[in-house]
């Protein structure tokens, strides 16, 4: 479209020049509003689903965060420590539900926030984002307290070849961790809901009961991982959906994507079960 108004603009007298430039004025500003709206949706879409994520876990009343802990730099973000510094997370309100989460893994070193090109902490946890494969393989390790740099055995994961995440894959492929076993998962991808409750579930060595197929309508017996879904869920680190008036819905959502504030919770709530 410039190139063609160009043209035309080569043989059109002097005297209409200046309606044409504010016609492709015009233009360039309903291009830039149509982009900034379908950002705008993206990011509305986003938020929901990330407010809906506090639903797949219980909610505990009263649970609040200490703001005068002895190394905390603010009354109203959360401080964690990285590297023994402490880092203030911006994004990260003490009143928001999952901040006791975040506090909980930092502390045993699952999360240190975003990171800059010099690897310097950001102060961005990024609680809305999707939480991806290679990150919950990094967690999981964490958690499980597995070294890392002991996995020796042959990188089957071509997605994960060069990346930071290659020890952490090579460990969960090591330890014949369901979604990473075989080697063909996108490391990059954002984790599903089912997806990530097998895996804390097998970093923490929990024993996973046999399928039901009656606790959620949408994980029925033949759900990937549903065993996994109704163990957790059995152990009060999982539920379902509600609505918006607050009722059960009976609904899962297995395939779904989860945030990385959800999953701060369901880690914060397996060591509280099982206590690894």
């Amino acid at each position: 479209m410039p190139y063609l108004a160009w043209i035309i603009l080569i043989v059109i007298p002097t005297a209409h020049a200046e309606p044409w430039d504010n016609l492709l004025t015009d233009i360039e500003l309903y291009d830039q509003v149509v982009e900034m709206d379908g950002e705008d949706t993206a990011e509305q879409l986003r938020q929901a689903s990330f407010d809906d994520s506090a639903e797949l876990f219980p909610i505990e009343e009263g649970v609040e965060i200490d703001p005068t802990d002895d190394f905390s730099l603010s009354e109203t973000h959360l401080t964690i420590k990285v590297n023994g510094v402490p880092v203030i997370l911006e994004d990260v309100p003490l009143f928001e539900w999952f901040a006791i989460y975040v506090r909980s893994v930092a502390a045993r070193n699952l999360i240190s926030g975003y990171r800059d090109h010099r690897g310097f902490p950001t102060g961005f946890f990024g609680p809305a984002d999707n939480v991806t494969i290679e990150q919950l393989a990094k967690m999981s390790v964490i958690a499980a307290s597995v070294d890392e740099y002991a996995c020796q055995s042959e990188l089957k994961n071509e997605s994960a070849t060069g990346r930071w995440s290659e020890r952490y894959i090579r460990c969960a492929e090591s330890l014949s961790w369901a979604v990473y076993g075989d080697g063909t998962v996108d490391v990059t991808r954002p984790a599903e809901r089912a997806e990530v409750v097998v895996t804390v579930l097998q970093a923490f060595k929990a024993r996973i009961s046999p399928r039901s197929g009656t606790v959620f309508e949408d994980v029925s017996t033949k759900t990937d991982y549903g065993a996994a879904v109704e163990t957790a869920a059995g152990k009060g680190i999982v539920a379902g959906y509600n609505d918006q008036f607050g009722n059960i819905t009976g609904l899962f959502g297995p395939t779904d994507f989860v945030t990385r504030a959800a999953t701060a919770k369901i880690f914060a709530l397996g060591f509280d079960v099982y206590g690894q």
